[in-house]
């Protein structure tokens, strides 16, 4: 007799738990099959990051999908029995800085020291932001209108904000640099 074998789980053994389900898992412990009372079951495989790469009903019905990893385990690429797929590609310093996908839509990033400068996507969103050398943001602008400027004392916190919906504040720290006052500027 046959044994149904499923990455070395034999399914057949497997018993019934408390909620009339029979579950397997895998060593990481992803779950790689289910099955309940009435016999329908589903089995996975996952790639070597944890990500679903396939999939398979009683039914019949099934899924696939690829990913492709660079040398420092981002995702490159990735695509599937739907005939969906992505790119992302990475500047030197692991950032993201493009990304695609079968629908038409994009994402575009610049950065300078890890902090994103500027965004834009396919729906005509975007953003720009400007930071100063210790990188905090001190402006940012949106192209819903939004904008916001920050400025920062010689310790890195945040002491000054302005922005297009009406908030002005001040903040004030103490010497442990722990925030003791909020102080809004506008209904002054």
């Amino acid at each position: 007799m046959a044994r149904n074998l499923w990455q070395g789980i034999d399914l057949d053994e497997l018993e019934y738990n408390s909620e009339n389900e029979k579950v397997a898992f895998d060593n990481k412990g992803k779950k790689i099959y289910f099955e309940n009372s009435d016999g329908a079951w589903k089995k996975w495989i996952y790639d070597r990051n944890g990500n679903e790469i396939y999939f398979e009903y009683s039914n019949g019905e099934s899924y696939w999908a690829k990913n492709e990893y660079d040398i420092r385990g981002n995702k490159i690429h990735h695509e599937d029995s739907h005939g969906y797929w992505e790119k992302h590609d990475y500047d030197p310093k692991n950032n993201l800085v493009f990304y695609e996908d079968s629908n038409g839509y994009w994402e575009k990033r610049k950065y300078f020291d890890n902090c994103i400068i500027s965004y834009e996507d396919s729906d005509g969103y975007w953003s720009k932001s400007r930071y100063d050398l210790k990188g905090n943001r001190t402006f940012h602008e949106d192209s819903d209108g939004y904008w916001e400027k920050s400025k920062y004392d010689e310790r890195g916190n945040c002491i000054f904000v302005e922005d297009s919906k009406g908030r002005k504040e001040e903040y004030r720290y103490d010497e442990n640099n722990l925030m003791i006052e909020t102080v809004n500027l506008c209904s002054k």
